[in-house]
């Protein structure tokens, strides 16, 4: 006996094509609920298409126009210009002033007490500094002079110590040899020139 072959069905809820067709055609009319068979697509196939297509619009983000620098007319950063010497728009770039004589005065007499402002504090910082410089060198001068002064004392206390000692030594012995036991004979010095 040769193998059967097995035909394999995409959809099997689909009607068969050679023995069934000829089945379904076969049965009566009066047999159950008869239902009408339309070629025509029917409405809610079309509007799940509309939603498709609406979503797929929606998830689409619209391109914005993106504008330049120059058309929305933006300053550039990071510089200061003075009003005079703004370009207006649409002309050529020339120096003029502020018509204004008195709010340019203004701003000019601002900035320059700024100016005298900031020379006058370094100034009375460096009278500042000079002040305590002196003041320094009159201590350390003065520091000195008491070194001196303490040196000089010390030095003179020593001599007359000496002087003391050696005076006292010399009345000794001129005491020893005059006075005593029978006074011996001084001995002669000799001094060599």
């Amino acid at each position: 006996m040769a193998p059967s072959r097995t035909r394999t069905i995409k959809n099997k809820h689909a009607g068969a094509k050679s023995g069934a067709a000829g089945k379904g055609a076969k049965r009566s009319e009066s047999d159950g609920v008869s239902k009408s068979r339309n070629s025509k697509p029917k409405g809610p196939v079309q509007s799940q298409q509309l939603k498709e297509k609406n979503r797929a619009a929606l998830l689409k983000k619209p391109k914005k126009k993106v504008y330049t620098e120059e058309e929305l007319g933006i300053p550039k950063l990071n510089m200061i210009t003075p009003v005079g010497v703004i370009k207006p728009r649409g002309k050529k770039k020339g120096k003029v002033f502020v018509d204004d004589r008195e709010s340019m005065n203004t701003i000019l007499s601002m900035v320059q007490s700024e100016m005298d402002g900031h020379i006058e504090s370094k100034m009375i910082k460096a009278r500042h500094l000079e002040e305590i410089r002196e003041a320094r060198k009159a201590e350390a001068e003065k520091k000195e002079t008491e070194k001196q002064s303490k040196l000089e004392s010390t030095k003179e206390s020593l001599r007359k110590k000496r002087k003391r000692k050696s005076n006292e030594d010399e009345i000794n012995m001129r005491e020893m040899t005059s006075t005593g036991t029978k006074a011996t004979k001084p001995k002669k010095k000799v001094a060599f020139a």
